[in-house]
């Protein structure tokens, strides 16, 4: 420690500044790279739950049960488009776009579910993940 009481003040402000910055970044990192980083659906909106039927009666088409919840503090997300990709065992058949016309506001969650738009020949799972949304004024 002997640098502290040296006779170089730049170099004792320039040491005790980066200690500074390093713990401040370190506590509140995420809160700072908030404010530089613009909100995104991909991050913000949560898949909590999916669901993918295709023994429900009455339609060839399959059913999803999708759990969504939006994770931002202050925007509002709508029409949701996700990403549906469907599997026969570990064979990925086809991979498809799905929109939801749901309203999003911060801290909801919701649990939509629809058939979906065409018949998925040989599939017997589903997965999705969020790739974008309308941001609501």
């Amino acid at each position: 420690m002997n640098l502290l009481r040296s006779r170089w003040p730049v170099a004792r402000r320039v040491l005790l500044v980066s200690i500074v910055l390093i713990v401040a970044y370190r506590n509140y990192g995420d809160a700072i790279n908030g404010w530089f980083i613009a909100p995104g659906p991909e991050t913000e909106i949560v898949i909590t739950h999916t669901e993918f039927r295709t023994d429900l009666e009455g339609d060839l088409r399959p059913a999803w049960f999708i759990g969504l919840l939006n994770q931002s503090d202050d925007t509002v997300y709508d029409n949701i488009v996700l990403e549906a990709t469907y599997f026969n065992g570990a064979t990925v058949l086809e991979t498809d776009r799905l929109v939801i016309e749901q309203r999003l506001r911060p801290g909801q969650e919701e649990l939509i579910g629809s058939r979906d738009s065409r018949i998925r020949e040989g599939a017997t799972a589903g997965q999705v993940r969020v790739i974008g949304a309308e941001v609501v004024e």
